[in-house]
Protein backbone atom coordinates (compact mmCIF):
# COMPACT_ATOMS: atom_id res chain seq x y z
CA UNK A 1 0.00 0.00 0.00
CA UNK A 2 1.64 3.42 -1.05
CA UNK A 3 2.48 5.61 1.84
CA UNK A 4 -0.18 8.59 0.67
CA UNK A 5 -3.14 6.24 1.08
CA UNK A 6 -4.82 6.42 4.76
CA UNK A 7 -5.96 3.74 6.72
CA UNK A 8 -8.75 5.74 8.23
CA UNK A 9 -9.24 7.94 11.02
CA UNK A 10 -11.46 7.12 13.98
CA UNK A 11 -14.79 7.90 12.61
CA UNK A 12 -14.25 5.80 9.50
CA UNK A 13 -13.35 2.78 11.32
CA UNK A 14 -16.70 3.55 13.41
CA UNK A 15 -18.75 3.07 10.27
CA UNK A 16 -21.63 1.14 10.63
CA UNK A 17 -20.81 0.51 14.40
CA UNK A 18 -23.96 1.73 15.70
CA UNK A 19 -26.15 -0.40 12.92
CA UNK A 20 -23.99 -3.38 14.79
CA UNK A 21 -24.95 -2.06 18.53
CA UNK A 22 -28.40 -2.29 17.51
CA UNK A 23 -28.08 -5.72 16.65
CA UNK A 24 -26.59 -6.33 19.76
CA UNK A 25 -29.43 -5.40 22.23
CA UNK A 26 -31.59 -8.35 21.94
CA UNK A 27 -28.08 -9.96 23.47
CA UNK A 28 -27.48 -7.15 25.73
CA UNK A 29 -31.20 -6.73 26.98
CA UNK A 30 -30.91 -10.72 27.47
CA UNK A 31 -27.59 -10.28 29.48
CA UNK A 32 -28.49 -7.12 31.27
CA UNK A 33 -31.93 -8.57 32.93
CA UNK A 34 -29.76 -12.30 33.64
CA UNK A 35 -27.19 -9.97 35.53
CA UNK A 36 -29.72 -7.73 37.51
CA UNK A 37 -31.77 -11.08 38.37
CA UNK A 38 -28.60 -12.65 39.63
CA UNK A 39 -27.88 -9.44 41.58
CA UNK A 40 -31.40 -9.27 43.27
CA UNK A 41 -30.91 -12.84 44.44
CA UNK A 42 -27.59 -12.15 45.98
CA UNK A 43 -28.89 -9.16 47.81
CA UNK A 44 -32.13 -11.33 49.09
CA UNK A 45 -29.75 -14.12 50.19
CA UNK A 46 -27.08 -11.35 51.90
CA UNK A 47 -30.05 -9.93 53.63
CA UNK A 48 -31.58 -13.40 55.05
CA UNK A 49 -28.29 -14.37 56.14
CA UNK A 50 -27.54 -10.73 58.04
CA UNK A 51 -30.64 -10.90 59.93
CA UNK A 52 -30.57 -14.65 60.56
CA UNK A 53 -26.80 -13.69 61.81
CA UNK A 54 -27.20 -10.65 63.70
CA UNK A 55 -30.37 -11.92 65.34
CA UNK A 56 -28.28 -14.84 66.75
CA UNK A 57 -27.08 -13.56 69.41
CA UNK A 58 -30.31 -12.39 71.35
CA UNK A 59 -31.92 -15.37 70.24
CA UNK A 60 -29.58 -17.46 71.95
CA UNK A 61 -29.05 -15.09 74.92
CA UNK A 62 -29.74 -17.23 78.21
CA UNK A 63 -30.44 -20.61 76.78
CA UNK A 64 -28.76 -23.11 78.31
CA UNK A 65 -25.10 -24.24 76.93
CA UNK A 66 -25.71 -20.79 74.42
CA UNK A 67 -22.43 -18.96 73.52
CA UNK A 68 -21.97 -15.24 76.15
CA UNK A 69 -23.26 -12.30 74.42
CA UNK A 70 -19.69 -10.77 74.86
CA UNK A 71 -18.48 -13.74 72.81
CA UNK A 72 -21.86 -14.24 70.62
CA UNK A 73 -21.68 -10.74 69.09
CA UNK A 74 -18.08 -9.83 67.96
CA UNK A 75 -18.85 -13.85 66.32
CA UNK A 76 -22.03 -12.39 64.71
CA UNK A 77 -19.83 -9.08 63.32
CA UNK A 78 -17.55 -11.04 62.22
CA UNK A 79 -19.42 -13.87 60.29
CA UNK A 80 -22.01 -10.74 58.96
CA UNK A 81 -18.47 -9.28 57.75
CA UNK A 82 -17.77 -12.80 55.62
CA UNK A 83 -21.27 -12.36 53.91
CA UNK A 84 -20.82 -9.20 52.88
CA UNK A 85 -17.50 -10.05 51.35
CA UNK A 86 -18.80 -12.95 50.00
CA UNK A 87 -21.86 -10.79 48.43
CA UNK A 88 -19.80 -8.09 46.64
CA UNK A 89 -17.45 -11.17 45.08
CA UNK A 90 -20.31 -12.55 43.70
CA UNK A 91 -21.79 -9.44 42.74
CA UNK A 92 -18.20 -8.20 41.28
CA UNK A 93 -18.07 -11.54 39.25
CA UNK A 94 -21.56 -10.97 37.76
CA UNK A 95 -20.19 -7.74 36.65
CA UNK A 96 -17.08 -8.84 34.91
CA UNK A 97 -18.90 -12.00 33.28
CA UNK A 98 -21.20 -9.42 31.84
CA UNK A 99 -18.23 -6.78 30.65
CA UNK A 100 -16.39 -9.50 28.76
CA UNK A 101 -19.24 -10.42 27.07
CA UNK A 102 -20.07 -7.28 25.61
CA UNK A 103 -16.16 -6.75 24.89
CA UNK A 104 -16.33 -9.83 22.77
CA UNK A 105 -19.25 -8.64 20.76
CA UNK A 106 -17.71 -5.16 20.22
CA UNK A 107 -14.22 -6.62 19.29
CA UNK A 108 -16.09 -8.92 16.88
CA UNK A 109 -17.18 -5.79 14.87
CA UNK A 110 -13.36 -5.36 14.05
CA UNK A 111 -12.95 -8.96 13.28
CA UNK A 112 -10.77 -9.42 15.99
CA UNK A 113 -10.23 -11.80 18.60
CA UNK A 114 -11.11 -11.63 22.60
CA UNK A 115 -10.08 -13.91 25.57
CA UNK A 116 -10.64 -11.76 28.71
CA UNK A 117 -7.54 -14.14 29.90
CA UNK A 118 -4.60 -12.38 28.88
CA UNK A 119 -1.74 -14.86 30.64
CA UNK A 120 -1.12 -16.27 27.35
CA UNK A 121 0.14 -12.68 26.26
CA UNK A 122 4.41 -13.42 25.88
CA UNK A 123 5.38 -10.74 29.08
CA UNK A 124 8.84 -12.24 28.76
CA UNK A 125 9.29 -10.06 25.47
CA UNK A 126 8.83 -7.30 27.33
CA UNK A 127 11.42 -7.69 30.37
CA UNK A 128 13.92 -9.40 28.13
CA UNK A 129 13.92 -6.15 26.26
CA UNK A 130 14.31 -3.65 28.94
CA UNK A 131 10.92 -2.22 28.80
CA UNK A 132 9.05 -2.93 32.19
CA UNK A 133 10.80 -1.95 35.24
CA UNK A 134 11.31 -4.55 37.93
CA UNK A 135 8.02 -6.44 39.37
CA UNK A 136 6.68 -9.10 41.45
CA UNK A 137 3.38 -9.25 40.68
CA UNK A 138 1.73 -9.05 36.78
CA UNK A 139 -1.99 -9.42 36.41
CA UNK A 140 -2.64 -9.50 32.34
CA UNK A 141 -6.04 -9.52 30.89
CA UNK A 142 -8.11 -8.16 27.72
CA UNK A 143 -6.18 -10.55 25.17
CA UNK A 144 -6.94 -8.75 21.86
CA UNK A 145 -5.49 -10.59 18.56
CA UNK A 146 -5.79 -10.27 15.12
CA UNK A 147 -4.84 -7.92 12.08
CA UNK A 148 -5.65 -4.13 11.77
CA UNK A 149 -5.14 -2.35 8.46
CA UNK A 150 -3.52 -5.95 7.60
CA UNK A 151 -1.12 -5.78 10.18
CA UNK A 152 -0.63 -8.97 13.05
CA UNK A 153 -0.74 -7.63 16.17
CA UNK A 154 -1.56 -8.99 19.81
CA UNK A 155 -2.94 -6.42 23.02
CA UNK A 156 -3.42 -6.68 26.14
CA UNK A 157 -4.17 -4.80 29.72
CA UNK A 158 -1.20 -5.36 32.29
CA UNK A 159 -0.98 -3.59 35.80
CA UNK A 160 2.46 -4.61 37.40
CA UNK A 161 3.25 -4.22 41.18
CA UNK A 162 6.18 -4.95 43.35
CA UNK A 163 7.04 -5.11 46.98
CA UNK A 164 7.44 -2.28 49.16
CA UNK A 165 10.81 -1.36 50.64
CA UNK A 166 9.11 -2.34 53.97
CA UNK A 167 8.03 -5.37 52.25
CA UNK A 168 4.49 -4.40 54.12
CA UNK A 169 2.51 -3.90 50.62
CA UNK A 170 2.82 -4.40 46.93
CA UNK A 171 2.90 -0.84 44.85
CA UNK A 172 2.06 -0.20 41.82
CA UNK A 173 5.17 0.37 39.05
CA UNK A 174 2.90 -0.33 35.53
CA UNK A 175 -0.51 -0.07 34.21
CA UNK A 176 -1.29 0.20 30.57
CA UNK A 177 -1.64 -1.52 27.28
CA UNK A 178 0.97 -3.89 26.20
CA UNK A 179 1.12 -4.52 22.18
CA UNK A 180 3.50 -6.95 19.66
CA UNK A 181 2.88 -5.79 16.21
CA UNK A 182 4.45 -6.54 12.85
CA UNK A 183 7.05 -4.17 11.85
CA UNK A 184 8.14 -3.56 8.13
CA UNK A 185 12.07 -3.55 8.81
CA UNK A 186 13.88 -6.40 10.52
CA UNK A 187 16.08 -5.82 13.79
CA UNK A 188 19.22 -8.67 13.72
CA UNK A 189 20.42 -6.64 17.07
CA UNK A 190 18.75 -4.83 20.35
CA UNK A 191 17.15 -1.46 20.39
CA UNK A 192 14.88 -0.31 22.55
CA UNK A 193 13.05 3.70 22.74
CA UNK A 194 12.20 4.95 26.17
CA UNK A 195 11.43 7.75 27.87
CA UNK A 196 14.29 10.42 28.33
CA UNK A 197 15.02 10.68 31.55
CA UNK A 198 17.25 13.68 31.39
CA UNK A 199 21.31 13.39 30.94
CA UNK A 200 21.76 11.85 34.91
CA UNK A 201 18.60 9.49 33.64
CA UNK A 202 19.69 8.07 30.73
CA UNK A 203 23.34 7.40 31.78
CA UNK A 204 21.56 5.23 34.91
CA UNK A 205 19.32 4.06 32.25
CA UNK A 206 22.32 3.04 29.70
CA UNK A 207 23.96 1.14 32.93
CA UNK A 208 20.58 -1.01 33.82
CA UNK A 209 20.34 -1.62 30.07
CA UNK A 210 24.22 -2.52 29.51
CA UNK A 211 24.12 -0.81 26.31
CA UNK A 212 25.25 1.84 24.53
CA UNK A 213 23.00 5.45 24.03
CA UNK A 214 22.58 6.15 20.37
CA UNK A 215 22.70 9.46 19.55
CA UNK A 216 20.22 10.68 16.79
CA UNK A 217 19.82 13.63 14.59
CA UNK A 218 16.53 14.91 16.38
CA UNK A 219 16.90 17.07 19.27
CA UNK A 220 13.10 17.37 19.38
CA UNK A 221 13.04 12.85 19.55
CA UNK A 222 16.21 13.44 21.77
CA UNK A 223 14.28 15.68 24.11
CA UNK A 224 11.14 12.58 24.31
CA UNK A 225 12.86 9.56 24.23
CA UNK A 226 16.42 7.84 25.04
CA UNK A 227 17.38 5.19 22.36
CA UNK A 228 19.79 2.09 23.55
CA UNK A 229 21.13 -0.24 21.19
CA UNK A 230 23.46 -3.12 20.30
CA UNK A 231 23.98 -1.26 16.73
CA UNK A 232 24.33 1.83 15.94
CA UNK A 233 24.25 1.50 12.57
CA UNK A 234 20.52 -0.52 12.99
CA UNK A 235 18.93 2.02 15.31
CA UNK A 236 19.36 4.24 12.58
CA UNK A 237 18.04 2.21 10.01
CA UNK A 238 15.12 1.54 12.33
CA UNK A 239 14.62 4.70 13.52
CA UNK A 240 14.74 6.98 9.85
CA UNK A 241 13.86 10.95 10.24
CA UNK A 242 10.39 10.05 9.55
CA UNK A 243 9.82 7.05 12.10
CA UNK A 244 10.99 9.52 14.57
CA UNK A 245 8.18 11.94 13.84
CA UNK A 246 5.77 9.39 14.04
CA UNK A 247 6.63 8.05 17.27
CA UNK A 248 6.62 11.90 18.29
CA UNK A 249 3.23 12.22 16.73
CA UNK A 250 1.94 9.07 18.46
CA UNK A 251 3.57 10.29 22.26
CA UNK A 252 1.30 13.33 21.41
CA UNK A 253 -1.91 11.04 20.89
CA UNK A 254 -0.99 9.00 23.76
CA UNK A 255 -0.49 10.38 27.08
CA UNK A 256 1.85 8.58 29.16
CA UNK A 257 5.68 6.65 29.34
CA UNK A 258 5.86 4.80 26.15
CA UNK A 259 8.61 2.70 25.70
CA UNK A 260 9.40 1.09 22.41
CA UNK A 261 11.45 -2.38 21.42
CA UNK A 262 12.36 -3.63 18.16
CA UNK A 263 12.90 -7.72 17.84
CA UNK A 264 13.23 -9.56 14.71
CA UNK A 265 10.08 -8.19 12.38
CA UNK A 266 8.27 -7.27 15.52
CA UNK A 267 7.66 -3.95 17.26
CA UNK A 268 6.72 -4.24 20.99
CA UNK A 269 4.87 -1.16 22.37
CA UNK A 270 4.35 -0.37 26.28
CA UNK A 271 2.51 2.61 27.16
CA UNK A 272 2.27 3.34 30.90
CA UNK A 273 -0.89 5.49 31.58
CA UNK A 274 -1.89 4.11 34.23
CA UNK A 275 -5.24 3.11 33.09
CA UNK A 276 -7.58 0.33 32.40
CA UNK A 277 -8.38 0.37 28.55
CA UNK A 278 -11.42 -1.94 28.96
CA UNK A 279 -13.04 -1.42 32.41
CA UNK A 280 -15.96 -3.59 33.18
CA UNK A 281 -18.82 -2.12 33.53
CA UNK A 282 -20.47 -1.14 37.11
CA UNK A 283 -22.35 -2.91 39.33
CA UNK A 284 -25.98 -1.31 38.13
CA UNK A 285 -25.33 0.17 34.93
CA UNK A 286 -26.83 -0.80 32.03
CA UNK A 287 -25.30 -2.93 29.67
CA UNK A 288 -27.53 -1.59 26.68
CA UNK A 289 -26.78 1.84 27.35
CA UNK A 290 -24.98 3.00 23.73
CA UNK A 291 -22.27 5.22 25.45
CA UNK A 292 -21.15 2.27 27.40
CA UNK A 293 -20.58 -0.15 24.34
CA UNK A 294 -19.07 2.94 22.02
CA UNK A 295 -16.31 3.91 24.69
CA UNK A 296 -15.49 -0.03 24.48
CA UNK A 297 -15.56 0.65 20.50
CA UNK A 298 -13.82 3.82 20.69
CA UNK A 299 -10.87 1.97 22.48
CA UNK A 300 -10.39 -1.09 20.13
CA UNK A 301 -10.16 1.76 17.45
CA UNK A 302 -7.48 3.15 19.15
CA UNK A 303 -5.41 0.36 18.24
CA UNK A 304 -5.98 1.01 14.71
CA UNK A 305 -4.53 4.89 15.13
CA UNK A 306 -1.30 3.44 16.60
CA UNK A 307 -1.27 1.00 13.53
CA UNK A 308 -2.16 4.55 11.25
CA UNK A 309 0.28 6.74 13.13
CA UNK A 310 3.54 4.42 12.36
CA UNK A 311 2.22 3.44 9.40
CA UNK A 312 3.23 -0.35 10.37
CA UNK A 313 1.40 -1.44 7.34
CA UNK A 314 3.89 -0.38 4.63
CA UNK A 315 6.18 -2.91 3.72
CA UNK A 316 8.78 -0.41 2.44
CA UNK A 317 9.24 3.58 4.19
CA UNK A 318 11.67 5.88 4.16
Amino acid sequence: MPEDVPTGRIADRLAGFDDHWRALQPKLRTLHSRRMTALVAVEMILATGLALTLAAPLMMEGRNGGLPLQLAIPLAIAAAAMLVAGGIYVARRQASAAGWRVKLMVVGFFGLGYRPDASSFPLDSFTRSGLLPYHSQSRLEDLVYGEVAGVPLVFCDASLRRWSGSKLLQVPVFRGPLLISRYPKRAHGWTVVVPSGGPIGNFFEGVRLESRRARLESPDFERAFAVYTTDQVEARYLLTPTMMERLLALKARFPGDLSLAFEGHELLLALDDRRDWFPDPGLLQDLTDPAQVRVQAEEIARLGEIVEILKLNLESRA
